[in-house]
Formats: structure tokens, sequence, C-alpha cells
């Protein structure tokens, strides 16, 4: 059951949930366990899932998709991080619209970055606006407002999200984007842990951190990054802060900024690579799946599926 100290905040509270349609939800557990026999190389545990990859499918099935979709969401999430921290976390906003046209670029500064609200990776960064291609930039955000992300790893609460396109401040170091702090949080009535992994602009390289700093064996980054990206001063915020946007929740990943000491937010993510990558160091693979217990009676985070045929897990 859910922890005491777990109970949602009031913008969870006015979620209405959201039952799939049964041909729907038979469709596409069809296609999630033929993709994850096909990207994982075993049949897929729903009954008793215990690698983190499994309980991610496990989510994508039987969560409640309108939670997680107003978390994915990269607007409507910005009210969820306001109440559970405060605006001080969140990037300055430039604005939200339905649709881009070319009005909404003169009033915009030099620098900024665009987002469709509804998917993972579509954005732009733009460093200088007078050398920005406007219309194609408007043809490529509209069209992705006609999209759905989450059709080929059937990550359905992406579907529920209403497609938008937010403009925020562009958060700057040296010239360059800063490296993402993902945490990795897990909740149970007993406790909270995390486990961290440093991705550097573009998802080049990555470092994964022990609590003790030290780093796990699959780390891509050089030496001298490693050193730079460990153990920032203001650490123990970036901690507090993964907690409790991640209270009450049995697992979700919290993207944090440090850019001169100051935090941000970036994004919660429900179901991190679609639970189709999985980890590939075996003592970070065992703990990950020890650290997540599903809170399968949490009504905020699961519903039961009575589908005919299908015994629930």
């Amino acid at each position: 059951m859910a922890c005491p100290e777990g109970q949602p905040v009031s913008c969870l509270d006015q979620i209405k949930p959201h039952d799939e349609p049964d041909r729907s939800f038979a469709w596409r557990r069809w296609r999630i366990r033929r993709r994850f026999r096909r990207k994982v190389g075993r049949r897929l545990d729903e009954q008793t899932p215990w690698a983190i990859e499994e309980k991610d499918q496990y989510r994508k099935l039987y969560g409640n998709h309108a939670v997680y979709a107003f978390l994915a969401d990269k607007f409507s999430v910005r009210d969820y991080v306001k109440e559970r921290v405060g605006s001080q976390y969140l990037i300055p906003l430039l604005g939200v619209y339905d649709q881009l046209t070319p009005e909404i670029f003169s009033d915009l500064p030099d620098q900024f970055i665009i987002k469709a609200t509804h998917g993972c990776k579509w954005h732009r960064v733009v460093r200088n606006k007078s050398q920005l291609d406007v219309p194609a930039t408007i043809r490529y955000f509209n069209r992705l407002t006609k999209r759905y992300y989450g059709r080929k790893s059937g990550e359905y609460h992406y579907r529920l999200i209403r497609p938008r396109i937010v403009i925020e401040e562009l958060l700057d170091v040296d010239g360059d984007s800063p490296a993402d702090y993902d945490f990795f949080c897990f909740h149970h009535c007993e406790q909270f842990d995390y486990s961290l992994a440093v991705v550097l602009p573009n998802a080049v390289r990555a470092v994964h951190f022990r609590h003790d700093w030290s780093i796990f064996d699959d780390c891509s980054c050089t030496p001298a990054e490693v050193e730079r990206l460990k153990n920032p001063p203001n650490f123990a915020e970036m901690v507090d802060v993964a907690e409790r946007l991640s209270r009450g929740f049995d697992f979700l990943r919290i993207d944090l900024y440090n850019v001169g000491g100051r935090i941000y937010f970036g994004e919660v993510t429900c179901t991190p690579a679609g639970g189709f990558v999985p980890i590939g160091d075996p003592e970070r693979a065992e703990r990950s799946a020890r650290l997540w217990k599903l809170d399968r009676e949490n009504p905020l985070l699961y519903r039961p599926r009575p589908l005919r045929g299908v015994r629930a897990a």
C-alpha cells in the first residue's frame, strides 16, 4: 500500500482515471510482448516481474495512464513541480502554443529551446535566432502535434497528452547545454533510494555513480569529465528535490540540471527507454531490480485490468 506521506498533492487529485478500451489494450499488450522478446532477448514475465525493464512493461500495461501522462507532459508537469518543490526550480517559460506561427518568433530572445509537450527528444536548441529557418521550424513542430510518440513502444500515456509546443529560456554552460543529472528514484514504505546517471549533452556519453562517487564499469566519459561532473557543491539539495518530486511513487526518473550553482527541473520519465534497453552493468541491474518494489495496490499508480482471458498481474 502507499505510504501515508506519499499521498498525492492537489494537482494529482484532480486527474480523472482513463480506462483504455479492451481491444486497444489487447493489441498493445501483444505488441509489447513481441517487441520485448525481440529487444531484450527473453519472454516478458508479467506475473512476477523482477528486472527493471520488466517492471517498466508492467507499468505500461497496468499503470494509471492519466497520472503518468500528466507527469510526462512538459507543460502540465510545471504545476506539479511548483506544488512539490517550488517555482524556483522551473526553467523560465517564454510561451506555450497549440501551433507555431511566424509572429511568435519576433518577440523571442536570441537564444531559447523549443519542445513538444507530448514526446521525448522532440526539441530544438536555438542559439542564434537570426540563423534559424523559421518556416522550416514551424512546419516541423506543427507536424509533431499530429504525431503519437509512444505508438511503437506501447507507452500509452503519451497518447493522453494534449499536443502543445513550449518555448523556454535556454540554459547555457560555456556555449553548450548542461549535463543531465538523471535520478532513478525508488520509494516504498520503509525508505527512499536512488541511482544516479549523469548524461552529457546530446547523450554522447554518460557516467553512472555509486553513492560514494565511485563509478560503474559501463562509464563512457573521460576521467576529466567524471571529475567535473561528480559531487557538485549543492548535490544534497538535488537529492532532496528528486526525493520530493518522486514521493508517493514506487519509481520515477527525475532529470535535473545544475547550472552555476542553481538547480533546474528537466523532466519526469515514467518508463525510461520504454523498458526495452536492459541495464548493461550486472551490479546496477540487480540493484535497480531490488529497489523497485511494485506498489500494485496503489490506485494512484496502477489500475486493475479486467480483460476477459487475461489474468491480472
